[in-house]
């Protein structure tokens, strides 16, 4: 069974917010061992998680590990991404997506924040 990483982003306006969210994928892309690692947005800009799943199952891709580039858990990770993940569940008959946690409270957090303080000082 072909396994994707779809990585997803809230999206923005913002062509700076763009090209940072593209280069944190293809960092994870560069850093993990999944054969397939591809962004998607949740609103605003492109491109969709839609998009790209009918992309992945195009591709063959069966199993989708969709993990969220979101700091905690609020609307978009407790009801919008489930929703649209059941959505596309009916729509692609034997696609297998699970939702992963988003980042939430970690020590390497912690240690960036004093870090970008520190640049201020």
């Amino acid at each position: 069974m072909t396994k994707a990483l779809l990585i997803v982003g809230h999206g923005s306006r913002s062509k700076d917010a763009q090209e940072t969210f593209n280069k944190m994928v293809e960092l994870v892309r560069e850093k993990s061992s999944y054969t397939i690692v591809e962004g998607a947005h949740m609103e605003i800009c492109g491109p969709s998680i839609e998009e790209v799943v009918e992309n992945l199952v195009k591709e063959e891709v069966r199993e989708i590990l969709m993990v969220p580039y979101f700091l905690y858990e609020g609307i978009h990770i407790k009801q919008d991404i489930p929703n649209l993940i059941g959505k596309i569940s009916e729509k692609y008959d034997g696609i297998k997506i699970k939702l992963g946690r988003p980042i939430g409270v970690e020590p390497m957090l912690a240690d960036i924040l004093i870090s970008r303080a520190e640049e201020l000082s």
